[in-house]
Formats: C-alpha cells, sequence, structure tokens
C-alpha cells in the first residue's frame, strides 16, 4: 500500500528547497580559487580587538600531528572516546594518507588552536567530517567561521563531482557543533542515542549531511523504497527535505522460518577477529561455502558496535546472525549498535525492529553501489542501553528533527 498519512505531515514544519554542494560555490565563488595547501587568512580591519592576532587555516604538516593531538588531550581532557585521535603517531598516519586531510586554525601563523579532519573515500564517493574542535579559549574569534567557510569552500571544490555527499557527526550536550555544521549546509538526517561517552558521560549525536545537486536527482536508486510502519516518521522527514517520492509501506509481514536451514547454518559459522594496537577489533561471521557474512567493529572503550556491514540472501541467514549479534551483544556488555539497512527490503527491517532495533533515521543515496553507479537509501537502526538524556541542547534545525522522528519520545 502506499503512503497517505496526512497526520505524519503535521509533525514536520515546512522545509524550503534543497541546499547542494553547488549553492554553496555559487554563494560564496570569491572563495574558489582560495588553496588550504597555502594557507588562508584575512588581515584585520584597524582598530579590531584582535588585531594582534593573524587566524590562518590550512592542511596540517606532519609535525603539527603533536598540536592536534593535543588538542583532543585539553579540550576533552583525556576522555575523547577515539583514542586514534589523542595519539600523535595515528594522526601522522591519517595525514600521510593522500585522502586523508587534517585542516588546522593557527594563529600568527604558529600556534595551533583548532582542527578538523576530512577522510575522502573514492568508493564510495563520499567525505566524512570529523574531530572538528577549538581551544576553549580561542572558541569566540570573530573570524573563525568566515575562515571555516573559506576552507569548506576550498574542499568543496577540491572534491567537486568525485565526492557526491559529505557527512558528519555533531554532538547534542551543547549547540556550537550543530550551529557550525548548519552554517556550512549539513543538515540533520538521523540521531544515535547515547552513542558516544564524553568527559565520561554517555552523550547523543546527529547524523549531518549534504548532497551534490546529482546525487538524489541523478544517481539515486528508481525503484520505490519498500519500508515497514516502523520507519514512516523518519522516511517523511527525509520526504520533505529531498523531494522523495511516496514510499510503498508493508505491514504485517509473516516471518516464517525454515528451522533444518537455521541449524544447518548454525553448524557452518565462522568467526575471526581482527585487533589494531588501540585494543579495537573487526569482527566478522561468515557461512562456510557462501558469500554470507556480517562484520562490524568493536570498540570496547565504549562498549558499542559500529560500521556493520552484512550480506544475506535468505531471511534465515539473517536471522543467525542476528541471533549471534545479540549474543555477543551480552558477552561484551555492549550498551550502543548501529546498523544501516537496506530500504528496499522490508523483511530485513522487520526482523531487525523484532530483535530489539529501532530506527532513527532514513538516510537518501547513502549506499554506493560501484557496480551500478547508484546511491542506494538506508534505514538507521540503533539498539541502546537506558533512556537517553533529556538535557539535549539544540538549535531549531535539530529540534524540528527530532521531534518529526521520533513525535512521542519521552527522554
Amino acid at each position: 500500500m502506499f503512503l497517505n498519512n496526512k497526520s505524519i505531515a503535521k509533525q514536520v514544519k515546512t522545509i524550503k528547497s534543497i541546499v547542494t554542494v553547488q549553492d554553496f560555490l555559487r554563494t560564496y565563488a570569491k572563495y574558489r580559487d582560495l588553496s588550504l595547501d597555502d594557507g588562508i587568512n584575512f588581515p584585520k580591519r584597524s582598530g579590531s580587538k584582535e588585531q594582534k592576532l593573524t587566524p590562518t587555516v590550512q592542511f596540517a604538516k606532519l609535525e603539527e600531528a603533536q598540536s592536534i593531538s593535543e588538542i583532543f588531550q585539553q579540550v576533552y581532557q583525556n576522555t575523547y572516546p577515539y583514542k586514534e585521535l589523542e595519539n600523535a603517531q595515528e594522526i601522522r598516519k591519517m595525514i600521510e594518507d593522500p585522502n586523508y586531510h587534517w585542516i588546522v586554525f593557527k594563529i600568527n601563523k604558529t600556534e595551533v588552536i583548532g582542527c578538523a579532519g576530512i577522510k575522502f573515500n573514492a568508493s564510495i564517493k563520499s567525505v566524512y567530517l570529523h574531530g572538528f574542535t577549538i581551544k576553549k579559549e580561542f572558541q569566540g574569534l570573530s573570524s573563525l567561521p568566515k575562515l571555516l567557510m573559506a576552507a569548506w569552500i576550498a574542499l568543496l571544490k577540491k572534491y567537486e563531482k568525485r565526492a557526491l555527499m559529505y557527512f558528519g557527526e555533531a554532538r547534542s550536550a551543547h549547540s556550537k557543533s550543530q550551529s557550525l555544521s548548519d552554517y556550512i549546509g549539513l543538515k540533520p538526517i538521523a540521531f544515535f542515542p547515547k552513542k558516544d561517552i564524553f568527559f565520561n558521560r554517555d552523550e547523543s549525536e546527529f547524523l549531518l549531511i549534504l548532497y551534490d545537486e546529482d546525487t538524489i536527482t541523478k544517481y539515486r536508486r528508481k525503484e520505490i523504497p519498500k519500508i515497514i510502519p516502523r520507519v514512516l516518521t523518519c522516511y517523511y522527514y527525509a520526504r520533505e527535505r529531498y523531494q522523495l517520492e511516496f514510499p510503498e509501506i508493508f505491514d504485517h509481514l509473516t516471518l516464517n522460518f525454515d528451522d533444518k536451514i537455521i541449524q544447518t547454518i548454525k553448524q557452518n559459522l565462522t568467526y575471526q577477529e581482527e585487533k589494531d594496537n588501540l585494543g579495537n577489533s573487526v569482527i566478522t561471521i561468515s557461512i562456510n561455502n557462501s558469500d554470507a557474512y556480517v562484520s562490524f567493529l568493536h570498540q570496547p572503550q565504549v562498549r558499542i558496535f559500529e560500521k556493520i556491514n552484512y550480506n544475506v540472501s535468505n531471511k534465515e541467514q539473517l536471522f543467525v546472525f542476528i541471533e549471534e549479534v545479540k549474543q555477543l551483544v551480552k558477552k561484551l556488555n555492549i550498551r550502543y549498535l548501529e546498523l544501516y539497512a537496506s530500504a528496499y527490503h522490508p523483511i530485513q527491517q522487520a526482523m531487525l525492529y523484532n530483535a530489539g532495533l529501532k530506527p532513527f533515521g532514513y538516510v537518501p543515496c547513502f549506499k554506493y553501489l560501484k557496480e551500478e553507479n547508484i546511491f542506494e537509501d538506508q534505514v538507521v537502526f540503533i539498539y541502546y542501553e537506558g533512556k537517553v538524556n533529556g538535557n539535549l541542547k539544540m538549535i531549531p534545525e535539530t529540534e524540528n528533527f527530532l521531534k518529526a522522528i521520533k513525535p512521542s519520545w519521552d527522554f
């Protein structure tokens, strides 16, 4: 059946036309030829209180890796959940990677006062932004937003048409990162309840995204999304923002499983774990003599499973994988699990929902299929422990989004 629930429409305010990469390049055309290799700065006007400071933004050099790691140690008091960003050697590896950049904000061309990481992934045509941090004593510099925009335009120009989407996460404990993300066009599209731990307290995150003008109009899969009713509020928000079509809704799905197939699958499971030098590991569960698998990143410091990928050819395989992961969640005391599921397989969505995962976002064009040169929509499913801290600091954009996807949620 097709969506015709007008009551849901009232939960979402009217959203303006889509903002794209090209909108920014046109609006800020004066920044298009600036280079982060050379560094960008804007001379201060006479009489400015910041006259003695000359802020600059540029790509980081290897010798600045130590300064970047010290910023995370200082600002987060050694509680940053992703320890590689507190490790100068790990930062150096990133800087040496041609597809990974750190940009640094400096004053008087010497002192590093802030940073942000940018990872370009050609295989999925995306840019991932993370780790935007400024030392507290410099967060009020009036020139920083202008520098940030200039750096952003330089990045958009550098990756134009090579990256078709840009995404990152923003904390919910304060609104600064949300405001800056909104300033550069990154809009909320999913919510990660209690994902991270900052200052030894759990904290939620927003997934934010910006698309190239061709992503949704040219490269998005033409098939109509097929979703379960529980995904509907998330879908409607995305539909309004990105002018999507009506989906097909699949209700009252019958989930019958073949016990003999399930038993055979369980007898042919293979379990692998690859650990890194920071204590994290990639766990892979596969089925012998098949292409079916599920893999995910385990980060024991914050007790989460994320970056989950899976491939199955029938619902029995997915059922077994879900049961195996649930056992690991219990065994390893996992407090948060994040999974992106296909928006075109309602049975898989229903199985995930029945397993205790809840939808917290509908993300258009989030999975790139290289063989077909198209993007598929994804539904964000989350498992988390306990209740979300009600002290969320939100800008109007994120507040409207959260009300839209979870209007009856009691924080």
